[in-house]
């Protein structure tokens, strides 16, 4: 089965991880609605000053076609273009702040083009301004911290953040991939019983659905033709997909719409749930943006190229022999 894979933690065959840095962290420059931040400012300013204008509710221009399963994360969907994508995500909760991710990409020839590969939406944090030893201490302690592999819990409680992978032509970038995760606010956690019949009532009868240890795991898997993969599918133990913001995607020809979604148990009530992680991508739609893009952009530079020599031939000096 032929796959285009992205991940974020190593490069693997056939497309992976870029080089540079994650996303710039909210705060860190002039938001869209064009202020720059000066000093110190809380997280509810920093919010404000990097989302811009925020139409809530959102107007959405691309619908899921009729009959086609549902594949939407909090109205989030393979198909939307950039901007819909972003203005659905910042409309989920106030605090959440967009920023293009350029370390996580499909190995793909761009032929030089810059083309956005997806985007991440965490909550704004607090601005502070250090001193030069405080940023070196800080600095220390993660690294201290990387060293001696210690976890620290991607969101606080009440918390929320996405990666959405995306792909086209420049400017015409369009979702492939949306992945969402939620911490509940203390006291206030549902029961793992209630958000798995919300998930089920939402998409329908899951493909697999299994318990693996703290996590309650359910999937939905889709043929390119839109049926759902049952348990005498041969591609019942294919179309996987890892509902965390952290992983990547592989995506193939094979699979239509897979979603999958993890409930999070708590620690103190395992009958209670923690957070829940949920993700949705459409195989086939994506490997042929991916293969679309590529060859568009092959098109666009021997074009370029083309012209070039033309020009050249009508207008350049004649060398000197």
């Amino acid at each position: 089965m032929k796959r285009l894979i992205m991940c974020s933690a190593m490069a693997l065959t056939l497309a992976g991880c870029g080089g540079g840095g994650d996303g710039a962290e909210a705060g860190d420059e002039a938001g869209a609605a064009g202020r720059t931040l000066s000093g110190n400012a809380s997280a509810e300013e920093v919010a404000e000053a990097t989302r811009g204008n925020v139409s809530c509710p959102p107007r959405i221009a691309t619908q899921r076609p009729a009959g086609a399963p549902v594949d939407d994360v909090v109205g989030v969907r393979p198909g939307m273009s950039w901007d819909e994508a972003a203005n659905v995500v910042q409309c989920d909760n106030p605090m959440l702040v967009v920023t293009e991710n350029s370390s996580r990409k499909y190995r793909i020839e761009t032929h030089g083009a810059k083309i956005r590969h997806g985007f991440d939406a965490k909550f704004a944090e607090a601005r502070v301004e250090k001193t030069g030893q405080e940023i070196v201490r800080e600095m220390q302690r993660n690294a201290m911290r990387r060293a001696n592999n210690a976890y620290e819990a991607p969101l606080q409680p009440g918390q929320t953040r996405y990666y959405v992978g995306t792909m086209g032509l420049p400017g015409q970038e369009r979702v492939i991939s949306v992945a969402r995760e939620e911490y509940y606010p203390e006291g206030q956690s549902p029961t793992v019983a209630s958000v798995e019949q919300a998930l089920i009532a939402k998409y329908g009868t899951p493909t697999s659905q299994a318990d693996n240890g703290p996590r309650r795991s359910l999937s939905w898997k889709y043929d390119p033709t839109g049926r759902l993969v049952t348990e005498t599918s041969p591609l019942y133990h294919s179309c996987s997909l890892n509902p965390s913001p952290d992983s990547g995607t592989s995506l193939s020809p094979d699979c239509g719409v897979t979603v999958a979604a993890d409930i999070r148990r708590s620690t103190d009530n395992p009958g209670l749930a923690h957070s829940l992680a949920v993700a949705s991508q459409n195989g086939a739609a994506g490997y042929a943006a991916i293969e679309n893009t590529e060859q568009a952009l092959a098109r666009a530079d021997q074009e370029r190229q083309a012209s070039e020599l033309q020009q050249a031939d009508q207008g350049a000096a004649r060398p000197k022999l």
